[in-house]
């Protein structure tokens, strides 16, 4: 097996390949297009380990050759083919932002919204586009209704943004947060599932459930957890951010009510795009952070009145689709947990 270090060397070996003429660009390029329908022809088990084909993928990416990138989850790197499209939607909003912005590129984006649903195995009318998980979560802290001494139950080794709000809705509205903590890693899901449930009480409304725990890469037992919280008609809002594209899953496969993800990590869409998923039923009684005419109806379009914003990002989500497709879900988790072990 290749070790830690010559993989290292490997990588940084590799590295400012980008910086070619257009000839030698488009000689990588089909490097890179013949590297993938190898990587295709082979299942998910036997690509993970192909060392050979994935330094022929990373060719895709533009990485600085000057620094070793050991953080790929708060933000990942897009390959240049997303980031060449950004670039190309920029330029053509200058040419006249009031026509293309607002008459051209605001209506596709109803294609993103089809090509994410099918990616997540939703219904579009169940997706909305936003700028990342804290925004996306958000809309659902800020927007569900709840009364002074309602509870909800977090641990606290979710991510800080999302404790931060519920702890202003806290002290804003007198709800109250029932903590529990974990001393990771746990490999007893029911263990996880049995501090939810004892920490539940008739009070309780909200489970904040963190799908992977970002500090560690602790998965938690989502699937159960949405379960169990539906037993008891207590919401589930789980957090996605760092599992969304980087495991082979669909959201109906965990049942959530509320399901928040940024695009701009294991997707690698362009920065600040994000996603934000509502059960059809729990629209209309769920507030937008930025209201529209109609703030209680049931399309899912009203939590995107974010007013004026860049086009350019959104409309590159679907060249960040088509690269994750290229390479496929299940090998791209496959490949990640043959680098982790």
């Amino acid at each position: 097996m290749t070790s830690r270090r010559s993989f290292f060397r490997k990588t940084i070996g590799l590295a400012g390949t980008l910086s070619l003429s257009p000839l030698a660009q488009q000689a990588l390029a089909e490097d890179i297009s013949d590297a993938l329908r190898s990587l295709n022809r082979l299942s998910p088990e036997q690509a993970a380990s192909d060392e050979e084909l994935w330094a022929r993928m990373a060719q895709a990416f533009t990485v600085s050759s000057s620094i070793l990138n050991l953080n790929n989850g708060g933000v990942s790197p897009q390959p240049k083919v997303v980031q060449d499209a950004v670039d190309r939607y920029y330029h053509y909003s200058n040419e006249a932002p009031t026509y293309y912005m607002w008459q051209i590129l605001d209506r596709g984006r109803e294609a993103i919204r089809k090509k994410l649903a099918d990616l997540a195995g939703t219904s579009p009318e169940e997706v909305a586009i936003n700028r990342n998980t804290t925004e996306a979560l958000a809309t659902v802290t800020w927007g569900l209704t709840l009364n002074k001494g309602d509870e909800i139950i977090m641990t606290r080794q979710d991510y800080p943004n999302m404790i931060q709000a519920w702890k202003q809705k806290e002290m804003r509205d007198g709800i109250k947060i029932k903590w529990i903590s974990f001393n990771l890693p746990v490999e007893n899901d029911e263990a996880v599932v049995r501090e939810f449930i004892n920490a539940t009480t008739s009070k309780t409304k909200i489970w904040h459930i963190t799908h992977m725990i970002n500090w560690t890469g602790q998965i938690m037992p989502v699937k159960r957890l949405c379960e169990e919280a539906r037993k008891r008609n207590i919401i589930s809002l789980v957090d996605g951010a760092h599992t969304y594209a980087q495991m082979d899953f669909r959201i109906p496969d965990l049942n959530p009510d509320y399901f928040g993800t940024s695009l701009h990590k294991w997707l690698c869409a362009p920065f600040g795009t994000g996603m934000l998923y509502v059960k059809k039923e729990n629209i209309g009684s769920l507030w937008p952070l930025f209201p529209n005419d109609k703030p209680t109806d049931s399309n899912i379009r009203k939590f995107e009145t974010l007013g004026t914003r860049s086009f350019a990002p959104e409309q590159a989500i679907g060249q960040a689709i088509d690269f994750h497709h290229a390479i496929g879900s299940k090998r791209k988790e496959e490949r990640l947990r043959y680098l982790k072990n």
